[in-house]
């Protein structure tokens, strides 16, 4: 059978159609009322949707139009070669903001392949391992009462989680006294939950070396999993010092990015937990590489994810197709925040099921445009 004929039969043949390749046409991104995602545009009529990590705010916009010139013309299909020439095409604006742009075009091409291949972008990197993701219920608050953060990880337990993360410390605080009490805020939670959920801990960069061993050391009494960010997140040195004075994991990385700042974090011993983000740290394509070097090193990977739409499903399809990413993955549990999905991915009883329709497998809704 001709490669045409057998890649028709197998439901390819719309892909093979318009050869030549798909060549982007335009780059938009879009303002959802303060959500701002990018949608790429082909010859061929395929689009594909990614986000920017939300915490860069407006300055998505002033990326998207940094990042078109580059990346117009050029073959849809050839991802790697895109990803390569915005890194260096953007050296001089190289740090978080370009990674995030980078990462939100890396996703929609993701996201424009599977489609044009019917395919899902799991398979895209490499076939699925896992077809739903246990994930942890995650609180970013520091304004709650340790009572009452208590309340609401347990009830999170109660609807089928099996994990749970608060934050701790006062972020960026060095030292500064949280509003409530640290030990307060375990202590509560751990006695609402039980012993046998996951309990994790966010210092956000909340503290010194010393302080940071002296909390991690009450953290080993309540059995707390991991302790994230215990110390200023440029240290990696700093970081390390926390690590190999603690039996708990310490994790990090999630302001990081490329595989050229894992490779200085691992190298440093700093981490026991990656936390690369995909909507920050290059995307999909460069999440699969660092989840690589995690996996060599013998550590774990758990993306840190903040999204409840386009970089939550891609989250879902990486740690689906990374066998190394085998903790439960953070879910924000705060109500709010800005929904565009047509269908939310949501979890049921602690996991989300990864989606199975060709690209990501999600729909924008159609309010928000095309």
């Amino acid at each position: 059978m001709k490669r045409r004929a057998f890649l028709g039969a197998l439901g390819l043949s719309p892909l093979l159609k318009g050869l030549p390749p798909l060549k982007i046409t335009d780059l938009k991104a879009v303002n959802a009322n303060g959500y701002i995602f990018y949608r790429i545009y082909t010859n061929g009529g395929v689009t594909g949707i990614g986000e920017p990590s939300p915490s860069n705010g407006p300055l998505n916009l002033t990326f998207a139009e940094m990042v078109k010139p580059l990346i117009l013309g050029m073959d849809a299909f050839r991802i790697e070669e895109i990803w390569q020439k915005l890194y260096i095409g953007l050296y001089k604006t190289r740090g978080q903001s370009a990674s995030m742009a980078i990462s939100a075009v890396d996703i929609a091409l993701h996201d424009l392949v599977g489609k044009a291949l019917g395919v899902p972008v799991s398979t895209l990197l490499g076939g699925a391992v896992r077809d739903r993701i246990r994930m942890y219920a995650s609180y970013t608050s520091r304004d709650r009462a340790p009572a009452d953060q208590a309340k609401m990880c347990a009830a999170a337990i109660d609807q089928g989680f099996s994990a749970t993360k608060i934050k701790i410390a006062a972020r960026h605080g060095f030292d500064a006294d949280p509003k409530y009490p640290d030990h307060d805020m375990v202590r509560e939670v751990r006695a609402a939950i039980g012993p046998k959920p996951e309990f994790m801990v966010d210092a956000n960069s909340g503290y010194s070396v010393p302080h940071a061993i002296q909390i991690g050391r009450m953290l080993e009494k309540y059995d707390v999993f991991w302790f994230e960010e215990p110390v200023p997140f440029t240290d990696y040195a700093a970081t390390a010092r926390v690590n190999a004075a603690l039996d708990l994991f310490i994790a990090g990385g999630e302001q990081d990015h490329t595989r050229y700042d894992f490779q200085k974090i691992i190298e440093a011993g700093a981490v026991d937990m990656v936390q690369a983000d995909v909507t920050k740290a290059g995307g999909v394509s460069e999440c699969k590489k660092i989840a690589a070097m995690a996996d060599a090193a013998g550590l774990g990977y758990t993306p840190h994810d903040t999204s409840h739409n386009i970089g939550l499903a891609a989250c879902l399809h990486m740690v689906a197709s990374t066998p190394v990413c085998r903790y439960s993955q953070e879910y924000i549990m705060e109500p709010g925040g800005r929904r565009i999905l047509k269908t939310p991915l949501e979890p049921v009883k602690g996991y989300i099921t990864v989606p199975t329709a060709p690209g990501l497998g999600i729909e924008v809704d159609p309010k928000f445009g095309e």
